[in-house]
């Protein structure tokens, strides 16, 4: 599964190369390549969800207090600064990207992700 995400990877990151070299007036090629991008996210997002059921339950644990903590710094940033959101995690930070203008969305559709795989094992958290 993991070459497979890498695969995808490569890819979504050479689109996003064309996108952002493209000419102005090419706009067929344009849209053609976000729509690539789109499925490309859908498939990586699907990917990641199995990936994510092949976790030990304490790995999951470990990734969902992690991305807690990231909604609650995110959260933090929101309220004090107003400046460009910034995703942190325990390791570092770095500027929130993507197509998303919402980071904190994407976080917590991981949470609620992680919480249901938790649930199906027997794992009530909250």
């Amino acid at each position: 599964m993991v070459g497979g995400m890498s695969s995808i990877l490569r890819e979504l990151a050479e689109v996003q190369h064309q996108l952002m070299t493209l000419s102005k007036d090419a706009e067929g090629q344009k849209y053609a390549l976000l729509a690539r991008q789109e499925e490309l996210q859908t498939r990586a997002a699907r990917l990641a969800d199995e990936v994510d059921a092949e976790y030990s339950t304490q790995d999951l644990l470990a990734r969902l207090a992690d991305l807690r903590w990231q909604l609650r710094a995110l959260n933090r940033q929101r309220v004090h600064s107003g400046a460009r959101p910034v995703v942190r995690t325990q390791a570092g930070s770095r500027p929130a990207g993507g197509q998303s203008s919402n980071p904190s969305s994407r976080i917590e559709a991981r949470i609620q992700q992680i919480l249901a795989l938790l649930a199906q094992r027997g794992i009530d958290v909250h």
